[in-house]
Order: C-alpha cells, then sequence, then structure tokens
C-alpha cells in the first residue's frame, strides 16, 4: 500500500490500463469496419471481373444475332437477301454459272459488309457441307477436309438453328494462326430445310481480358455450356476430378448469379463466383485460392495489432520515463525548501486534492517559504524595474551625441559658404532631430513616428553627403501602428553609413523595408557598402550572444556596449529589455554588395 501511495507509481499504473483500454475500445471497432469494407471490396472487384467477362459474351452473342437477322433481311439492289444466294448455290443443280458467281459475289460483299459495321468481329464464315466457303478473311486450310475431319458440327445441328458458343486454340481454318479463338456458329435454313452454316469468330484475348487475373496467382476463370466445361484459363481445369465437376455444376445450377467457398482438389478452400447469361445461358465461373484472395485482409489485420502493441508498449516506457522526470523535480524542490531558514510567516498550503505522499512532504516546506517569497516579491520587482530602466537611459544616451559633432561640422560648413537658407533647414531638421531623442517622455513609439524620425536623419544626412546618399523607405501602411522602443531604426542607419562606406566617394544607398508575413512583423535596413567581414561574422554573433546572457543574468559587462559602432549592439540591447525572448535578430551580407540587419516580431492580436 505504501509503494502504491507513490505519486510515480500511480501515475504508471493508471495511465498504463487507460492506455490499453483505450487502444482495445479504438482498434477493435476499427479492424471490424475495415475487415468489413476489404471484404466487400474484394467481393466487389471480382464480381466486377465475372460480369465484365458475361457481359463481354453477351455482347459477342448479340452481334452474332445481328449478323444472322441481316442475312434475312437485308436485301441488295436485285431485292434478294444473302439467305437467298446462298440456297442458289446450296442447291445449284439448274443454277447458271453466271447466277453461281453473282450469288457468291453478293454473299461476299455482305460478309465484307458486316465485318466494317462490327469491328470486335476477328472472322465472318458462311460455308456449306458441300464444301462452299465465304469468309470476310483469307483461309489456307483444306476447306471440305476441315467442314468433314470431325464431328463438331453435329451439335450445331441438333441445336436446330440455335447459337451454339465454341472454342479453339487456333483458327481452323488456318493452318499457322496460333491465337485462341471464340466462335458462336449456328446453321442457317432457307425454305424449311438447311442451307449451309454462320459463323462469327472473336479472339479470347478480346473477349476475356486475362490481364485482370495476373495480380490474382492460382485465380481460374471457367466457362460452362450445356454441362461442359468450355474454356478454363487453366489448362488442368479442363479436365476437372469429377467430383469437383459436379460440385461446380451442383453451385451453378441453383440461380443466375451466386458466390461462396468451394474445396479444391488439394483439400483447400476457394472463393467462387459465378454469373449465367438468361441471353445465351454460358456461365462464367471464377475460382480464386482463400488464403490469396483475403490476404490484403490479413495483412492489414497484423499490421493494425503490431501496430497497437508497439505503440502501447512505446507509450508505457515512455510514459514511465516522463512519471520519473515529474516526481524527480518535486523531491529535489523539498530539499531546496528545507534549506532556507526564515520564519514561518503565514498558513497557506498546497491542496493535496488526490493524498499523494510528495505533496504532503513540500506542505511542510511550502508554508515556510510562501510568505518569504510575498515579503521579498515587491523589493524584488521594483529593484528589477529600475535597473532596466537605468540600462535603458544609458543606452539612450550613447545615441545623441555621436550624431550631434557631425551635423555641427556641417552646419559650420554651410555657414562659412554663406549659404544661409541650408543652414536655417538643417538647424531646424537638427532641432526636431535633438528634441525626439532627449524626450524624456516614454520609451516606446509607433514605427510610423520613428520612420519619420529616420527620414527627418536622412535628410539631415543628404546635407552633409549631398549627391553621394540617395534612401528609398517601404514599409507597409499595416505595420505603421505597431509599438516599438524609440530610437530604433535611426542608431542601425548611423552604423551602417559609419562603417559600411569607408570610401566616402562612392554613392552610398540605405534601404529601409517593413512588411507583415502571418502574425510576424519584419523590418530590415540594408546598405550597399563594404558589408561584414566573414572572420567578424561569427565573432560578432558570438560576443552579442554573450552580451545577452550577462545582461540577462544581471552580470557587469567589461567590454564596450558596442561592436563596430553602437547602433547594432544598442539596438538588440533594447529589443532584449522590452520584448524578452519574443523577438529574433539576423545580419550579415547581401548577395551583391553592402550588409543588412533584420529584426522580426509577433504582432498583438
Amino acid at each position: 500500500m505504501k509503494s502504491f501511495k507513490n505519486l510515480q507509481t500511480r501515475l504508471f499504473i493508471t495511465y498504463s490500463i487507460v492506455l490499453i483500454l483505450f487502444a482495445l475500445l479504438i482498434s477493435t471497432p476499427m479492424y471490424v469496419y475495415l475487415k468489413n469494407n476489404i471484404e466487400t471490396n474484394i467481393k466487389e472487384s471480382v464480381e466486377k471481373i465475372v460480369s465484365g467477362y458475361s457481359d463481354t459474351i453477351d455482347a459477342s452473342s448479340a452481334i452474332s444475332n445481328n449478323v444472322s437477322t441481316q442475312l434475312y433481311i437485308n436485301r441488295d439492289n436485285s431485292s434478294y437477301t444473302a439467305i437467298q444466294y446462298l440456297e442458289s448455290i446450296a442447291y445449284s443443280k439448274n443454277t447458271s454459272s453466271i447466277d453461281i458467281l453473282q450469288s457468291e459475289k453478293a454473299i461476299q460483299n455482305f460478309l465484307y459488309l458486316n465485318a466494317a459495321v462490327y469491328k470486335p468481329i476477328h472472322r465472318i464464315n458462311i460455308f456449306t457441307t458441300k464444301g462452299d466457303f465465304f469468309s470476310n478473311q483469307k483461309a489456307d486450310a483444306d476447306i471440305t477436309q476441315t467442314i468433314h475431319s470431325s464431328d463438331w458440327l453435329k451439335a450445331v445441328e441438333e441445336a436446330r438453328g440455335s447459337i451454339k458458343m465454341g472454342y479453339t486454340k487456333k483458327d481452323r481454318w488456318l493452318s499457322n494462326d496460333s491465337n485462341p479463338i471464340f466462335s458462336f456458329l449456328r446453321q442457317i435454313n432457307w425454305n424449311s430445310h438447311p442451307v449451309g452454316f454462320l459463323e462469327i469468330q472473336f479472339k479470347a484475348s478480346d473477349l476475356l481480358n486475362l490481364d485482370e487475373l495476373e495480380t490474382k496467382q492460382k485465380a481460374e476463370i471457367m466457362i460452362l455450356q450445356a454441362g461442359e466445361v468450355l474454356y478454363s484459363s487453366s489448362p488442368e481445369a479442363l479436365t476437372p476430378s469429377s467430383q469437383r465437376l459436379s460440385a461446380i455444376f451442383n453451385k451453378t445450377g441453383k440461380s443466375n448469379v451466386g458466390s461462396g467457398f468451394i474445396t479444391n482438389d488439394q483439400g483447400k478452400e476457394d472463393f467462387f463466383m459465378y454469373r449465367t447469361s438468361q441471353e445465351t445461358g454460358v456461365t462464367i465461373f471464377l475460382t480464386i485460392p482463400e488464403s490469396q484472395l483475403f490476404a490484403p485482409l490479413r495483412l492489414v489485420r497484423n499490421v493494425i495489432m503490431f501496430s497497437v502493441i508497439i505503440l502501447i508498449a512505446i507509450s508505457v516506457f515512455v510514459y514511465f520515463i516522463l512519471a520519473r522526470i515529474l516526481t524527480h523535480p518535486l523531491k529535489k524542490l523539498k530539499k531546496a525548501i528545507d534549506s532556507i531558514n526564515l520564519d514561518e510567516k503565514n498558513e497557506a498550503f498546497i491542496e493535496n486534492k488526490f493524498h499523494m505522499g510528495e505533496i504532503e512532504i513540500i506542505n511542510r516546506s511550502f508554508l515556510e517559504l510562501n510568505q518569504r517569497l510575498q515579503d521579498s516579491l515587491e523589493e524584488t520587482v521594483q529593484f528589477r524595474t529600475l535597473q532596466m530602466q537605468a540600462k535603458f537611459d544609458v543606452l539612450q544616451a550613447h545615441i545623441n551625441p555621436h550624431f550631434l559633432f557631425n551635423m555641427l561640422g556641417v552646419i559650420t560648413v554651410l555657414s562659412d559658404r554663406g549659404q544661409m537658407k541650408a543652414v536655417s533647414e538643417t538647424s531646424r531638421k537638427l532641432s526636431q532631430f535633438l528634441r525626439y531623442s532627449i524626450s524624456s517622455g516614454s520609451s516606446m513609439t509607433t514605427l510610423r513616428e520613428e520612420v519619420e524620425f529616420a527620414k527627418h536623419y536622412l535628410d539631415l544626412l543628404k546635407s552633409r553627403y549631398q549627391h553621394r546618399l540617395y534612401y528609398e523607405i517601404e514599409v507597409s501602411e499595416w505595420l505603421l501602428d505597431i509599438q516599438i522602443p524609440k530610437l530604433f531604426i535611426q542608431p542601425l542607419i548611423e552604423n551602417a553609413i559609419q562603417h559600411g562606406f569607408p570610401d566616402i566617394d562612392k554613392q552610398l544607398g540605405i534601404q529601409i523595408i517593413g512588411s507583415i508575413t502571418g502574425n510576424q512583423w519584419e523590418i530590415c535596413i540594408r546598405d550597399n557598402g563594404v558589408g561584414f567581414k566573414p572572420e567578424s561574422l561569427a565573432a560578432l554573433n558570438t560576443n552579442i550572444q554573450n552580451y545577452l546572457e550577462r545582461m540577462q543574468n544581471n552580470e557587469p559587462s567589461e567590454e564596450p556596449l558596442a561592436l563596430g559602432g553602437v547602433g547594432l549592439m544598442n539596438t538588440i540591447a533594447r529589443l532584449q529589455l522590452v520584448f524578452k525572448e519574443q523577438y529574433h535578430f539576423s545580419f550579415g551580407n547581401n548577395e551583391d554588395s553592402g550588409a543588412y540587419v533584420c529584426f522580426k516580431g509577433y504582432l498583438k492580436r
């Protein structure tokens, strides 16, 4: 009981139990949901394949019916149909050779016309048992021998005019063809007696897109017709075991569409789906091994289980470390408080809502510390405020004299030259400059006033440098009302001119750019001078960081405040006093020439 009262132990055990329960509550319904969706998607994809094959065969059968219909109703200029021409050839005892040639030409034209209309057709054949053969493509096989070589036409004759679907591994009318063929055959009759046969051929690759099954290894597509296996994508399936074949036909005989599981010859479960066409009576039967079909589902299950276990293990470990980190400072705080030897002056205490042992220990020490802190707080705050104001006053005092001496020299030169109007204008601007810089009001101002002051300063500089100085000020209107420290921009301009232009004969260029990006403002001062020396950039940045650290720790600095001029260091130091850590600064060299100093801060909403 004593160990469980420890804060670290209670946090760790409670969090671990909650995390495990939460992971189970989230992962279990998520897995069930994903399982149902994946199973549905898998079955829908299989159904799409089966339906696509069945629809393609139905469409091919419809084309065959249309060609058969045209054979009876399509008349030429002589008002004869192709079936009438075929009859005249089949019973040509009293038919002249001219009429026979005309009939053959008419039948051939009929074949070419229909082949052009129905693009999916590979070949259209019309032939008779006598050996008459007509086709839209060439045939190099022995026609008579092909017709009478086997009993492949007996089933067509027994169908009595109905379409009979067939499959051959090659076109029987070509000796060197290697393309599998599906054919739709029917016996054609006229005047109640047979006159020949119509055969419509389609390439097996056009009817069955077997590329869809390449991603499903060991998948098998079968075409069943009249209790026989007409086609199978697996050669072994053409002669399946009688037990399996019986099971297949037993499954397909119950309805036109169905799916389920069937045992294969190896004793394993296969998922099957079939569809029987009401138009042709042909059944598409697709089987896929269950282990392969639902492999993605098992993968998802394993990934979820592994992820949950890893997440729980990592989270428990991390929280164990965090619990130790959380309680360790409390123990150290207790020791630090106990070391303060001052009298207790009030009865303040920390609420121990959960009756934790560590808090009880801290309470005894906190009662002694609380009043001491309250007594010294006001004195500390007042001292810190006076100290910060004193630093600000020192920094501000360093700025004014530096520029004043230069401008007095300019006024003296102008006076000696007798340019009294320029003396008056320069004196007026210098007066405005001094009034703004030495005013004892607030140490904060708006960017609008600071930009205006900087413009006056640059105008004064132009009275000294004349055409050798030009400046640009581009500040967003939305930025002009933000609060910044007084004398923020002018010292940076002064620093740039003093140390960026050792050669006064070069034209001096100063840019002041202010913009807003997101919730941040940015002010950059750029010049076209010589820039920072590469070896001095790192040293300058190090010295600035050291100075700011000493300033934050209230440590006296034996080094001068400025590095290469008071402008940069003064500005950074004042921003540190005003904004603490809520600002960023950067400085360096431009890509072409000169240097830049940029400051960023956060907008107050």
